[in-house]
């Protein structure tokens, strides 16, 4: 007998899975589920909403904190950013009383000194920011008078002679100390130029400071306006017995002085807020 390859003679069982009956959903269990994931999105808006306000809210606070400080504090400033004069807009921002009598403040100086630039750089014109509507303030020059001439000899010679003249030029000329102090500490940043002038041009028209009257003022008469108000101001100065330039006067006795490039005989300090308080305690004694 042939092999042959048997199939098996049995016919296959076939196995049959009966599915459990399909459970119909609840509809109210899918409408709770739709307002539980709305509830949950209002919830996460509403957080994102309240990040957003507290971010702004703190920025907010540190520009507000940002501004105090650079009002008041402008002695912490760097040095190099106090080099002209400017002030608040009105009085309230600095509490003047126009009826008040002001409190006489005076800086004696030498045009071509680097005492005198440091002196307003670092002390004057700060101060002056925040207390120019209670104070007279005054600039006066440090020289020696000379016999015979009417002349005036200055230390660093005559181009410091010519420059104290155009500087109490601007301040006959225009006699509003935002003006003519800034003018005076224009120059001063430069003090080795004075009194070139190309230097003055330039500090005349950042100034608004018509520069023909300038020389107008230090050349007539033959020079002989300028040389009176040099001789009246070095005058003004020996008879408050002050010889060193910078020297700062507060209701007419030494506040501080600057010389060597250093702060000395400063009995109520020498920092901005020194000079502030003192003025604020003198303009309101009569109060």
């Amino acid at each position: 007998m042939d092999q042959k390859t048997l199939l098996p003679t049995t016919t296959p069982t076939t196995t049959t899975t009966t599915k459990p009956p399909l459970t119909p959903s609840n509809p109210n269990s899918s409408n709770q589920n739709g307002r539980d994931k709305h509830a949950l999105r209002r919830f996460l808006v509403a957080v994102c909403l309240m990040v957003v306000v507290w971010i702004l809210c703190g920025l907010d606070m540190d520009l507000d904190d940002n501004d105090v400080l650079s009002e008041w504090s402008l002695e912490q400033m760097p040095l190099t950013t106090i080099n002209t004069f400017t002030v608040p807009t009105t009085d309230a921002d600095v509490g003047g009383d126009a009826d008040h009598e002001l409190v006489p403040l005076e800086a004696h100086i030498m045009s071509k000194c680097p005492d005198a630039r440091d002196c307003f750089r670092e002390l004057v014109l700060p101060a002056m920011q925040r207390v120019h509507s209670k104070v007279n303030f005054t600039l006066s020059f440090i020289g020696t008078p000379t016999n015979g001439d009417d002349g005036v000899a200055c230390k660093h010679g005559p181009e410091e002679c010519l420059g104290n003249i155009i500087e109490l030029c601007a301040q006959k000329l225009y006699p509003d100390p935002k003006i003519f102090l800034g003018f005076t500490m224009c120059l001063t940043k430069n003090y080795d130029e004075i009194p070139q002038r190309s230097l003055i041009e330039d500090c005349a028209l950042e100034h608004a400071i018509d520069f023909d009257q300038l020389n107008q003022c230090a050349t007539k008469d033959d020079g002989a306006l300028g040389i009176g108000l040099l001789r009246d101001s070095v005058k003004r100065s020996a008879d408050a017995g002050v010889t060193k330039s910078c020297t700062i006067r507060l209701d007419n006795e030494i506040f501080c002085i600057r010389d060597g490039g250093q702060w000395s005989d400063c009995p109520h300090g020498s920092s901005v807020n020194d000079l502030v308080l003192a003025v604020e305690k003198l303009y309101r004694r009569d109060l």
